[in-house]
């Protein structure tokens, strides 16, 4: 395997297509559940509807697609960076200044709101809990006040998975690359197979032995396979995309549950077929193209900042008396408007935070082209 401790993403347009097609993915699901209760009347024989009258939820795979990818990304960049003193640190301060600082920025906004204006929030929580919101802080799964899983960020449950294999994934860089992989792949595996044989009952146990678990490993697994020199062929290419585009077009009308083998079967199985077709695909150098990079680089902030913009815009679209839109036109109005705001939000708060953290000295100022000239 070639070793690609500086490797970088950015060289895979296809990743940047993905995260672009996940983050809308997870706004449209959302969306619908939103305009669903803001305009009730108009949910009745909509496209967006199942046959049995369920909504949509087939978008909820972009979760396992953002899951994949990343377990791909995490080996794909760090491949030579196992066993190597200080790379731990290294790895586990970059993952927070890449996660966390956004995130906190947030999660402080949704505390502010839920004590000056829970309504204003659209959050279910009706008072204050200091370890829930601590652990939404520190990323622990620890159960909110309401039961479930759920940080003071909703969707910040996906970041709770998220750091919890960084963690595991930072214990395997103390060792060589083989024993340190197949270390993951046991650990993940042997995660997923006690919470199928033992089904813990605990929300905490349920969360750390769920079979998204294995979306992290299927990315992991990918990254080895292309860092050894694998490659599709055009027509394998299509193969996969096709069956695994299929697969999940299928789960419109036979939904999974929100968890377990039949969700990776169902999503998570789909979506590295997905993500294998498309991590080095070049994107178009048109306009198109362009909007699709720009929306993957701005995708982490689309996907937390719809915890504000869905509410939000959706109590402006009811004051303007957007309600006698077609459904399935507001809702696309509304993934456009928690779109641009989670580009504004990526443009204004996440993309300055993130320089400002990575180089936090100061510029020079510009020098004078000639002494003694008038300013």
């Amino acid at each position: 395997m070639k070793p690609s401790g500086s490797a970088s993403a950015g060289r895979l347009e296809g990743i940047q297509l993905l995260r672009a097609l996940a983050a809308l993915a997870v706004v449209f699901i959302h969306s619908i559940t939103r305009i669903s209760v803001t305009f009730p009347d108009k949910a009745g024989g909509s496209l967006f509807l199942t046959m049995r009258g369920n909504q949509w939820t087939f978008g909820d795979a972009g979760v396992d697609i953002f899951f994949v990818i990343s377990g791909f990304i995490m080996l794909y960049v760090h491949a030579g960076d196992f066993g190597k003193a200080g790379a731990v640190g290294e790895f586990l301060r970059r993952r927070v200044l890449r996660i966390a600082p956004i995130y906190w920025l947030l999660t402080s906004l949704g505390v502010a709101l839920l004590v000056a204006g829970p309504d204003l929030f659209g959050h279910p929580r009706g008072g204050l809990d200091l370890a829930w919101i601590a652990g939404s802080y520190l990323f622990l799964p620890l159960p909110s006040p309401e039961g479930p899983i759920s940080p003071v960020l909703g969707v910040g449950w996906t970041l709770n998975y998220e750091f919890f294999f960084y963690g595991l994934f930072a214990v395997a860089l103390l060792m060589p690359r083989k024993p340190g992989l197949l270390g993951l792949g046991a650990v993940l595996c042997a995660l997923v197979i006690a919470g199928t044989i033992l089904r813990p009952t605990h929300p905490t146990l349920t969360f750390l032995t769920s079979w998204l678990l294995l979306d992290f490993l299927g990315g992991v697994a990918i990254a080895w396979w292309v860092l050894a020199g694998g490659r599709l062929d055009p027509l394998t290419r299509r193969a996969f995309l096709g069956l695994g585009l299929f697969a999940l077009a299928v789960t419109v009308y036979w939904p999974p549950h929100e968890a377990g083998p039949a969700r990776f079967l169902a999503w998570g199985f789909p979506a590295m077929l997905v993500v294998l077709a498309l991590y080095d695909r070049p994107l178009p150098r048109h306009a198109g193209g362009r909007l699709l990079r720009l929306l993957g680089d701005a995708s982490y902030s689309i996907y937390l900042f719809q915890v504000f913009a869905l509410p939000g815009w959706a109590k402006v679209m009811a004051k303007l008396g957007l309600g006698i839109l077609p459904f399935e036109l507001a809702v696309l109005v509304l993934v456009a408007l928690v779109t641009a705001s989670g580009v504004v939000c990526w443009y204004v708060l996440e993309r300055p935070l993130g320089r400002l953290l990575r180089d936090p000295r100061p510029r020079p100022a510009p020098k004078l082209r000639a002494a003694g000239r008038p300013a």
